[in-house]
């Protein structure tokens, strides 16, 4: 089934595979959703089509990276029903966008930022944490804590609704995957200062600026060297490619790897910090060619990866 979704064509497919059903979700046809459902079929959830499980699964996947309690899935469960039933909506009340009505006016992010449910849902979940005793509140008023919807009251009737799509897809993973060989765009923000000289020094690689807390993802398939503190960085993730690169992503806020993990393509790893040697939030990411930093706009160029800084 071909539907539009936020101006991107999505391909939903149901297939059986073994003991495995999968929806997967292609979004602007270079990455994918992917869902696996375990089971004999596809797990039936009255009301609710292909996008919308699909859409909840990427909810619940993400609160698990970020090590969200489980409460708090729900909450962003019911805020995400409520304010699109689970619909990536390219319009809404004045510039409310995606899954969760954020707006970009309101600094939740730029308009292609939240249209990406990984994005949104980060989002989501990074405002849900900072919001005191949170755990302790009603699923209703920590929704609208983090929403400030008009309709106050309208979310603690969606908490049914919510936890039936749990128990539905508790058990079932979402994960971007690019086909093999493929490099993805690590963060989505603004390119603030690029490879080569800089002052009396050589910048070894690329910044972008980008709200704290953005969603960091691997640029490329591969497995995690280190994951951890690192002078001058602040907080680093340095993973190493099939073909011996490796790509660093500095100044990080928080991490979401460990060392020797495997990673693909588009996988959250981190979230957008402002440690270490840093004048901003912003990701400091760099390439290393036989142990040699290289420009990452010109890797990308080279290797058909998409568009850095506007090349």
């Amino acid at each position: 089934m071909l539907a539009v979704v936020g101006g991107l064509v999505v391909l939903i497919v149901f297939m059986a595979a073994g003991a495995a059903g999968v929806v997967t979700t292609v979004l602007g046809g270079a990455h994918q959703t992917r869902c696996t459902f375990a089971g004999d079929e596809t797990p039936a959830v009255p009301g609710y089509t292909p996008e919308q499980l699909a859409n909840a699964t990427t909810i619940i996947t993400i609160g698990k990276q970020l090590n969200v309690p489980e409460r708090g899935w729900i909450i962003a469960l019911v805020t995400a029903i409520q304010e699109s039933r689970l619909r990536n909506l390219d319009y809404g009340d004045r510039d409310s966008l995606g899954l969760f009505q954020q707006r970009p006016s309101q600094g939740w992010g730029k308009r292609e930022q939240l249209l990406n449910p990984t994005y949104s849902a980060t989002q989501f979940y990074r405002h849900l944490l900072a919001v005191p005793d949170w755990p302790a509140m009603s699923i209703n008023d920590a929704a609208q804590t983090v929403q400030r919807s008009g309709f106050p009251h309208a979310y603690a009737r969606h908490e049914p609704a919510a936890r039936q799509l749990l128990t539905a897809l508790h058990g079932h993973t979402c994960t971007r995957t690019p086909a093999a060989g493929e490099w993805a765009v690590p963060v989505q923000g603004q390119c603030t200062s690029r490879f080569g000289p800089r002052g009396t020094g050589f910048h070894r690689g690329l910044d972008i600026a980008a709200p704290l807390g953005t969603p960091i993802l691997a640029a490329g398939s591969g497995t995690v060297l280190d994951s951890g503190p690192a002078s001058g960085y602040g907080l680093w993730i340095r993973i190493q490619h099939r073909d011996g690169t490796i790509t660093t992503y500095g100044h990080n806020n928080r991490n979401h790897t460990q060392p020797g993990q495997q990673v693909r393509t588009g996988q959250l790893i981190a979230e957008v910090g402002n440690r270490g040697e840093s004048t901003g939030p912003h990701l400091h990411f760099q390439i290393e060619q036989h142990g040699q930093p290289t420009d990452p706009v010109a890797f990308f160029r080279r290797h058909g990866g998409p568009t850095l800084c506007d090349q």
